[in-house]
């Protein structure tokens, strides 16, 4: 496995020197609540590689089949994070470890419960949904959350990736630990997954078999997650809020039928409900749902301007922290003026509010331009201030 031996930068250019200067300040002041600017944030998580996937032409196929091809991408694209001045992250230095996992998301969970998996050369892996009968929903029986379809895959990339990094240092530092990347996106997205929109009527015309098949769902859910925790010695925390298709449900679906299960759940853990919601979808109307019912603290992903988040911070309160981003389309196709009109647009509306706005710039997919993402970063410095 060849990977860089330094940065493709210098790292005490003038230029990273000021940016790592103003990246460290901006932080310190967000998170000592006295923001000066709405800082930019890196998501620092396994599948962020896309902008890297684009400079090296990887193919995906690969890297979702080769372990070793998995390391190296996840490595090389850390280091090359730390290149760009596309977001609020010191540049030019190596963390103190470098975490990496395996990396099959999204399609762990629905390929375990039998979907279709497909592997593609220029995108991401994804997945096709079942749409069960009730009486297959019914019947169908749990895998086994170890051994089970694609589950025993992520084990024998771990095994290979750990024996690959004992010893293993990059840019002089150590790599690992390395993540098991099971888990789910919420028991009701795979619920869509089993049963597929079908179980929106459901909750009209047979109540009983909408709240029986969630719960089950839910509790496979709960059994994948609790045994690969036990495998790292770990406890499972809180059943998570974050679900994925939430958004098609009503106030009152939600709360009749989601919220129910979230809470039995976190009982069986005897754990509270997390106050962390990611939701980068369209249902903001659940929000003051998921705080009557959960405390939330912290939203995560809303997409601008899909959503009007100044509407949103007016809604849930000044207390929330809200982390936001510009929608991929706008990012990706551009041109540079359009990035910054969106950016101007969002900052100028009253989201930013007394200072808990945050903002990403998403997982940098294939086909977005550097030059996008730096004008992006530019327009927060510029309109984003307090």
């Amino acid at each position: 496995m060849h990977l860089s031996t330094s940065f493709s930068m210098e790292p005490d250019a003038a230029w990273v020197r000021a940016h790592n200067a103003e990246a460290t300040e901006v932080v310190e002041a967000f998170h000592n609540d006295k923001p000066i600017r709405v800082p930019v944030f890196c998501g620092e998580w396994a599948g962020q590689h896309g902008f890297y996937a684009d400079e090296i032409g990887l193919d995906y196929r690969s890297y979702y089949n080769d372990p070793e091809v998995m390391l190296q991408t996840q490595l090389e694209a850390a280091r090359r994070r730390r290149e760009m001045p596309v977001y609020d992250l010191v540049l030019g230095e190596a963390p103190e470890s470098w975490p990496v996992s395996v990396d099959l998301w999204p399609v762990v969970a629905p390929a375990w419960v039998g979907c279709e998996v497909l592997y593609r050369a220029d995108s991401v892996i994804a997945h096709r949904g079942m749409h069960l009968s009730k009486e297959e929903c019914r019947a169908l029986e749990m895998p086994d959350p170890v051994t089970g379809p694609l589950v025993k895959k992520c084990g024998a990339f771990r095994e290979t990736m750990r024996q690959l990094c004992k010893g293993l240092t990059f840019l002089g530092r150590p790599v690992g630990p390395v993540g098991h990347g099971v888990g789910t996106n919420g028991f009701f997205s795979l619920v869509l997954d089993i049963r597929g929109a079908d179980i929106l009527p459901d909750m009209y015309d047979d109540p009983d078999f909408a709240r029986e098949f969630l719960l089950k769902i839910a509790t496979w859910c709960d059994r994948l997650d609790s045994t690969w925790a036990e495998i790292d010695g770990n406890s499972p925390g809180a059943f998570q809020i974050t679900d994925h298709g939430i958004d098609m449900l009503s106030p009152k679906l939600y709360e009749e039928f989601v919220v129910p299960v979230v809470k039995e759940m976190n009982r069986r853990r005897g754990t509270k409900p997390p106050t962390f919601l990611h939701h980068c979808g369209l249902g903001p109307h659940l929000f003051p749902v998921v705080k009557r019912h959960f405390g939330l603290t912290h939203l995560d992903s809303l997409t601008f301007p899909s959503l009007d988040i100044a509407k949103i911070r007016r809604e849930i309160g000044e207390e929330v922290w809200i982390n936001a981003c510009i929608a991929d389309e706008i990012t990706r196709s551009g041109p540079p003026e359009r990035i910054r009109q969106a950016v101007k647009d969002l900052m100028d509306s009253g989201a930013k509010g007394e200072g808990r706005l945050s903002l990403h710039v998403g997982d940098m997919l294939k086909g977005t331009p550097l030059e996008h993402r730096i004008a992006f970063y530019e327009a927060v410095r510029e309109f984003g201030t307090y």
